[in-house]
């Protein structure tokens, strides 16, 4: 393992025990290395993740300065998963900047890049996303067709188990 690896695992475990500041430190110091040894799509990945970590701390404006240019850096590097990814991301920071219209233009477009790259839990978590848009734009049936959608395209049982829930009053009205 390189001192990148090293430094972006230190990130993850700070990110998964609610520590951002230290997550955020780590995946700098991780973007840092993999740029200096020629390996950008991995510092870009680095960069997405210190963007997320800025996220939860709060920061969208700082989360939108480094997420903002990842969609564009992954669709160069022909990483339609990634580039779905990090519009995700980006879509998330436009809604935490309450910039929603934007917001659900990124949510749409990381949908179907993320739906061509074939990663049906990724689509169910943007559809959520959007799902919750759609809800305070007070769109209530759109908002469950959105999420619907999105948990058809998940191989979670759980998202499984829930969409047939959600179904269920339809089959009983005849819908």
């Amino acid at each position: 393992m390189d001192e990148g690896q090293r430094w972006a695992r230190e990130g993850e475990s700070h990110f998964a025990a609610g520590r951002y500041a230290q997550a955020v430190q780590a995946f700098s110091q991780a973007e840092a290395w993999f740029a200096e040894h020629d390996r950008p799509v991995q510092a870009a990945e680095m960069r997405a993740n210190r963007g997320v970590a800025l996220l939860q701390q709060g920061e969208a404006q700082a989360a939108y300065e480094v997420l903002r240019d990842l969609p564009a850096f992954f669709a160069q590097h022909d990483d339609t998963r990634r580039a779905g990814l990090a519009w995700g991301n980006l879509a998330a920071a436009l809604e935490a900047l309450g910039r929603r219209d934007e917001a659900v233009e990124a949510y749409r477009t990381a949908w179907r890049l993320l739906e061509e790259a074939g990663d049906g839990d990724a689509v169910a978590y943007v559809a959520q996303a959007l799902s919750r848009l759609q809800l305070q734009a007070k769109r209530p049936l759109d908002a469950l067709v959105t999420y619907d959608q999105g948990l058809a395209a998940s191989s979670r049982r759980l998202h499984q188990w829930v969409r047939r829930l959600l179904r269920a009053p339809f089959r009983l009205s005849g819908r």
